[in-house]
This record gives structure tokens, C-alpha cells and sequence, in this order.
């Protein structure tokens, strides 16, 4: 802990030395993350905690307005309506007529245009940059059509009408084509030939091959990066701290969206992994935010007589759910039985009540409770070791030797049930191992835990697909519809796919592709239920619950809470002039 305190308190100072603002007052808004996100990189890396950083550096065309989460403009003057195309070589297809707004501008002065939009899809669409989870969304993108004489507008053309067509084209972070392409690598390249050639004959050429090595690289990462958006990135110390600036005479300061405001100075985030420290920093008054709290923490803060006046306490509901991946390639999980077993030995409404202070709602299936395309018809796997011998049995693994193991032959070899479960170091990932491996004891299963930073657990295991199971977590928007393919169609099960529990079911492939092209709601509806109903049934992963937030700000910053992730804008606080000491 001294050390983190030691690092902590000389990252604030040299934060403190390099102040540029032009009043006493010290508005930077300091915030908690769990853990170093890695890369700033949307594209190549939409990861949750990446995400509480690059919210305010990127902008897309359309995002969610964090009060009444409708899908409304930002960077576009209207949200666009599809226009049917019956003629000519787009025969078939839809077109979205895009509008930029007027203002909007890039770091270097130059305005934000159609030809920017055209960049960001060809990076995704190239098959050598590690966007393969958007790519994915993006593949019906038939062509971009900038107006060559007000650049401002573009058509979006896609293939055919289907699910998630207008989210595709408005939701994603938009890029610089100046800052990420600074050669003009990508110019000549069209996006009909990215819908035409394999991606063999693209990686011969050697200008997109030499775009798509920087693009990758940990110079876009983590050392320059670039945006529209209303804070630019200034520095990062890796597993200490972030800081991004705020934009001085900002094109969108008077847009009047919360997209572009820019309240704080500064905006710190603060890599405190250990929740015991971040707390002890919280209470101190070093760090201003403080999310993911467990629900013991938060409600014993909530409750005590010293601090529970010096903060505001939020709980708004997040698009995402905890779940265990299983490794579906593995010869000890293949088996249907023992994937259902395992979820036998994880007494959910415990953790839900003991780490979350009952703060949770059960799910059992990919998609969030919440929403109205949630299957309420599925079952939840009951805690019950009974009914996981029996499972196991029924998947004849016996313990054969009276060493308390159970064990089978698999391909004229003797193999035990012994399986490795990764975790973080975070106490959920703790309480569900060491629930397992209590659990899994009484039933003849051995597990192993393994303790890794994510990113390697990332790395070295999910992406190789080598492990048994890992608790993770699954983000969502907050459309109702969402696009199932990306963790749950086999063709997504590759390195650089999202589909890392190797789940492959044709049946379920079918039904994910029938959806993304039905345009009666309600058959797109019927076939939502039945392709929840055959996750749940494979049980290829270990269903738990949506959490609910549990947020603590420091009184001293005019603050909200939304559903929209990661819970609060803190672009959008401002900071009440008598609280300065306020937490102290």
C-alpha cells in the first residue's frame, strides 16, 4: 500500500506542477479505475475500463443520451432515415444520408468530414488491423459516398436492410484521417475491394500492410492519440495514472449536449487495482470517484456516520452481466453435462447477496435482464452439488482410483477432471473461485486458481483458447436489439474474435444470422427467445447477474448518475466553489 500511496501522491503533484489553467482553484476531477486498460484505442480495443477513458476523447455520430438513453445525434446535424435503393449496382440495399454538423473540427483545426468516416470504416474493414470486433458489425457496409463538394455529407450504403443497419453506421468512435493515416496509406484502397478481394490478396499490397503495422501499433495506443471529442489525451504512467486535459476554446463547448462538455479541468484516472487502497484513498479525499464497488464497501461508507454525508451515493442500473467463460474446445468441457454441473457449484444469489449487498438481478442467457428481448422463460441453474454428481455421472466421469478426482478416458488415455480457473485479483473473481474449488472438492472436481493480471489472462489464455474457465464480464448497449454474433456464431471463434469460449452450435449460428436480416419485429422477436434458449440449454458458459452500480462521488462536485456506462459522465460535473475541502 505504500508504494501505491507513494505513487499516487507524486503523480498528483507532478498533475499539480503542470496546471495550465488560469485560476487557483484545482477543478481535476480524480477517478478510481480497477485496472491499466491497456490501450487507448476504440477500434482495436473496445474494452470496458478503455472505454471510461476514450468516452471522452472519441466521439461518434450518435450516442445515447444518458437521461433518456434515445439514440440522439452528436456529431450530426439529424439522425438520418434509410431510403430503400431499387436500382442501379446498390439494387437491394438501404442508404443513409449523413449530415456533419458545421462546427465540428479535429485537434489540428481542419473540420471533421465525410472523408474521416470513409477512413475509420476502411481501417475497420482491413482485414490486418486487430478490429475483428467490429469488422464484424461492419460487414454489410456496401460503400461510403462522400459529396465532393460539401465533404460535410455522405451516403452510407449497406448491402441490405437489417437489425442493427443505423447503429452500425452512427455508433462508432470516429477517427482522424490526418493523425492515424498521416501517408495516406489508405486512399487509393475502396471499400468495394475490401467487400471483393480475400485478405491474402490485400496483404500484398504493401502500403496497407505498412497502414495496418501502425495502425496496430503501441504508438496509437498508449502515446499519441487523437480524437474530436471535448478532452485531449496528455499522458499516461502505466499502472499509475491517465490524464486527459481539457480542450481550451472547444468547437462543441456550445453545442449543449453532454457529449461535448468539458466541466473539469482535468480529468485523472488513477490505477488503484486493490480495493482496500482505492477506498482508503476515496476517504482521504485523494480520488473523487470510485465505481465497482463491492456492496459491502458501499453500503458500510453509505451507512457510516463520518462519511456518508461527505458523498453522494448512486446505484443506476449498467448494461452488463458477470459470467464465467468456459473453454468449449477443451476435451474435459466439451460434454455438455459436465458445463452444466460446473454451473451447479456456483451458489449465485450468495455472491449477488454477500459481495454485491443484494445489488444484482440473476441471468440466464447472453442477454441483460433488463431488456425486453430477455427470454423470461429460461431456468437458472439452482446451487445444488447433488445435481452436479449426477450430471457428472451421467457424463461418466468416475473417480476410478479413490483419489477424489474424477477421471475418464478420452482417447485411450486416463484424464482427471482437474480444471484451471484465471482470475484478476478482484474479490469476485476471488469468492468464485474459492467457491468452485470448495464446492468442486465435494463432487470430485479439482480446481486450480491461477492468479494473472487481465491482460495477460487475455493474451496468453482466452485469445489462444487455453484455459477451463475465467469470470469475465459481457458490456452492452443500450439498444434493444443486440447483435449476438460477435460472442456466439462460430465464425467469430478466432484469435482476434470475440467468440473466446469456442461456442459452436449451427443451429444457434442459424438463428443469430436469420436475425440479423428479419425485419418483422415480431419473428426477429421469436427467434431472439429461441437463440437464448439454446445458450441456455448448451450452457456454454457460467451465467451469474447484472449487477447494479455502486457509485461514490465526493460532495464537492455537482454530479448524476445514468444507466449509460460506466455509470456518470464526469465531463458533465462541475464543481461546487465553497467544496474544495470538502472529504478532507
Amino acid at each position: 500500500m505504500f508504494r501505491s500511496l507513494t505513487l499516487l501522491s507524486i503523480s498528483i503533484l507532478v498533475l499539480i506542477n503542470c496546471r495550465t489553467g488560469s485560476h487557483d482553484i484545482d477543478d481535476s476531477i480524480h477517478i478510481r479505475l480497477k485496472r491499466d486498460p491497456e490501450r487507448i484505442h476504440p477500434l482495436i480495443f473496445p474494452n470496458p475500463v478503455a472505454r471510461e477513458v476514450y468516452q471522452y476523447i472519441f466521439l461518434p455520430l450518435a450516442d445515447y443520451n444518458p437521461e433518456t438513453l434515445e439514440l440522439n445525434p452528436v456529431l450530426l446535424k439529424s439522425m438520418p432515415a434509410s431510403t430503400k435503393i431499387d436500382t442501379g449496382i446498390y439494387a437491394g440495399g438501404i442508404r443513409y444520408r449523413m449530415e456533419l454538423i458545421d462546427d465540428a473540427k479535429w485537434d489540428d483545426g481542419s473540420p471533421v468530414t465525410g472523408y474521416d468516416y470513409l477512413f475509420t470504416v476502411k481501417a475497420v474493414r482491413i482485414p490486418l488491423t486487430n478490429a475483428a470486433r467490429y469488422r464484424e458489425n461492419m460487414q454489410h457496409i456496401k460503400d461510403v459516398i462522400v459529396d465532393s463538394q460539401n465533404p460535410k455529407n455522405f451516403d452510407v450504403i449497406f448491402d441490405r436492410d437489417y437489425l442493427l443497419a443505423l447503429e452500425t453506421a452512427v455508433t462508432f468512435e470516429l477517427y482522424p484521417r490526418y493523425f492515424y493515416d498521416p501517408q495516406y496509406l489508405t486512399e487509393k484502397l475502396q471499400i468495394s475491394e475490401l467487400n471483393e478481394k480475400s485478405p491474402d490478396e490485400i496483404s500484398k499490397d504493401s502500403s496497407i500492410v505498412k497502414f495496418a503495422e501502425s495502425f496496430n501499433g503501441n504508438d496509437f495506443s498508449r502515446i499519441r492519440i487523437s480524437g474530436c471529442g471535448p478532452y485531449t489525451f496528455s499522458n499516461w504512467e502505466t499502472e499509475q495514472y491517465i490524464t486527459l486535459v481539457k480542450k481550451e476554446n472547444y468547437w462543441g463547448s456550445e453545442q449543449k449536449k453532454p457529449n461535448f462538455m468539458n466541466g473539469p479541468d482535468r480529468i485523472i484516472f488513477h490505477i488503484i487495482p486493490d480495493d482496500v487502497n482505492a477506498l482508503a484513498q476515496l476517504k482521504e479525499g485523494n480520488i473523487d470517484i470510485m465505481n465497482e464497488m463491492t456492496g459491502n464497501d458501499f453500503e458500510e461508507l453509505k451507512n457510516d456516520p463520518v462519511y456518508k454525508d461527505r458523498f453522494n451515493f448512486f446505484t443506476p442500473s449498467l448494461m452488463k452481466m458477470y459470467i464465467i467463460n468456459l473453454n468449449n474446445r477443451d476435451i474435459r468441457l466439451t460434454d455438455r453435462n459436465v458445463r452444466k454441473a460446473l454451473a451447479h457449484l456456483v451458489n449465485v444469489d450468495a455472491i449477488i447477496e454477500n459481495v454485491e449487498g443484494g445489488h444484482g438481478n440473476r441471468t440466464a442467457g447472453p442477454v441483460h435482464p433488463s431488456k425486453k428481448t430477455y427470454n423470461r422463460e429460461l431456468s437458472y441453474p439452482d446451487y445444488s452439488e447433488d445435481i452436479a454428481r449426477q450430471l457428472l455421472d451421467a457424463a461418466e466421469w468416475k473417480d476410478t482410483d479413490g483419489n477424489g478426482i474424477r477421471d475418464k478416458k478420452i482417447n485411450n488415455k486416463k484424464t482427471e477432471l482437474e480444471l484451471d480457473i484465471y482470475i484478476s485479483g478482484q474479490e469476485l473473481g476471488k469468492r468464485l473461485a474459492l467457491m468452485l474449488q470448495e464446492s468442486g472438492n465435494k463432487c470430485g472436481v479439482k480446481f486450480n486458481i491461477i492468479e494473472k493480471e487481465f491482460k495477460l489472462i487475455r493474451a496468453d489464455h482466452l485469445k489462444k483458447r487455453d484455459y477451463h474457465l475465467v469470470p469475465t464480464v459481457i458490456s452492452q448497449d443500450l439498444n434493444l436489439w443486440d447483435d449476438l454474433s460477435g460472442r456466439w456464431h462460430s465464425r467469430n471463434d478466432t484469435p482476434e474474435g470475440a467468440n473466446d469460449l469456442s461456442y459452436r452450435n449451427p443451429k444457434c449460428d442459424a438463428l443469430i444470422d436469420s436475425i440479423s436480416v428479419s425485419s418483422d419485429e415480431r419473428l426477429r422477436m421469436e427467434l431472439y427467445k429461441q437463440v437464448q434458449k439454446v445458450i441456455n440449454e448448451d450452457q456454454p458458459a457460467i451465467f451469474l447477474y447484472a449487477p447494479t452500480e455502486k457509485i461514490v462521488i465526493n460532495r464537492k462536485w455537482e454530479a448524476t448518475a445514468t444507466v449509460k456506462r460506466p455509470g456518470y459522465m464526469a465531463n458533465t460535473f462541475k464543481l461546487i466553489s465553497d467544496g474544495a475541502t470538502v472529504g478532507k
